[in-house]
């Protein structure tokens, strides 16, 4: 789903960025030019991303530490991403811990999207420079943390099939590929952690699915408190929805439905952080999930009625949408 990203991100990674440098010995509160977070800071607090952004450069040039992100992201714990952390660490395997990631990213990272593709038998997570590129420091204390977490709930020497960054090539690669354990591009199109579905089923040792539930439950009231579509994309799902089975829904009608021209509607889709044909998957998705959640309907008719001429087309669409086939999702909400 299609949502205006407020560019924020949980204030606990500035109090790890701050944790960091204090173990190095270095006066991190005069060094900083923003106050340190409370060491009990609230669930919800968070940070602009360019605040984020300030502090970590900020940080590399004290240090003069230009690999910073890949050295602190090493540093980071479950308790610095707060619920997701949790929600993450109950899960039955590395393949559900990160299709939560997904759905959940929005408590952590809310500034890209992330986006699930499937390749053959691999699962690519992919953030794409559409929305901002902010910059080396942040992409790769992510990307590290995220690879590190999965190896602190499974094993340490497990790796991803690749990854990448859009950012420029760094002096020092070997560095990363050493950590990463794997090929490291850089100056690609996308952000890329690519993980081949033996790895994905990696077992956590940290399984509980009985916190998992009360867990999931305090995520969705986190996550309900985020702001949702504005009336605009509101408008086009509706005029989406209605266009749908009967063909496949076109920006032209729409607009007109709208009284806009064409390249109107398409520049007001862009500045909420959109596109047309982001909006007509996010409502097929939507349609989707509560088709296979609440009827009996097979792939067959579900296909159909989203404006699909083959469910094997729908499928692919689905599993690119949540990261798992339809049968899947409708067992696991049945």
């Amino acid at each position: 789903m299609t949502v205006p990203h407020r560019r924020r991100i949980p204030a606990s990674f500035a109090l790890a960025l701050y944790e960091y440098l204090d173990v190095r010995g270095l006066d991190s509160d005069s060094l900083l030019p923003i106050s340190r977070p409370p060491a009990d800071i609230a669930l919800n607090a968070d940070l602009p991303i360019d605040d984020w952004c300030r502090l970590l450069e900020c940080a590399a040039g004290h240090l003069n530490d230009p690999l910073l992100g890949l050295h602190l992201g090493q540093t980071l714990s479950l308790r610095h991403i707060c619920v997701l952390g949790y929600v993450v660490m109950a899960s039955r395997d590395l393949g559900e811990a990160l299709s939560r990631l997904h759905r959940y990213q929005r408590l952590v990272y809310d500034v890209t999207p992330l986006e699930v593709r499937v390749s053959g038998t691999a699962v690519e997570l992919v953030w794409d420079a559409e929305h901002g590129r902010p910059g080396p420091l942040v992409d790769e204390t992510a990307i590290t943390t995220l690879v590190h977490l999965c190896r602190s709930l499974t094993r340490p020497d497990l790796s991803p099939s690749y990854v990448s960054f859009i950012n420029p090539t760094p002096a020092a690669i070997s560095e990363y590929r050493d950590f990463f354990g794997c090929l490291v591009e850089f100056e690609q199109a996308d952000t890329v952690i690519c993980m081949d579905a033996v790895t994905l089923m990696e077992p956590l040792h940290t399984a509980d699915p009985a916190m998992l539930s009360i867990l999931e439950e305090q995520a969705d009231s986190l996550l309900a408190c985020l702001p949702t579509q504005s009336p605009l994309i509101d408008e086009v799902r509706r005029r989406i929805g209605r266009l749908l089975p009967d063909k496949n829904p076109e920006i032209s009608s729409v607009a007109q439905g709208m009284d806009l021209s064409v390249r109107t509607l398409q520049r007001q889709l862009t500045a909420a952080g959109t596109s047309f044909l982001k909006e007509v998957a996010a409502v097929r998705q939507e349609i989707a999930e509560r088709y296979l959640r609440e009827t009996r309907l097979g792939l067959v008719d579900i296909a159909l009625l989203l404006g699909y001429s083959e469910h094997s087309a729908f499928t692919r669409s689905f599993i690119r949408w949540t990261g798992m086939t339809p049968q899947a999702y409708r067992q696991r909400h049945a």
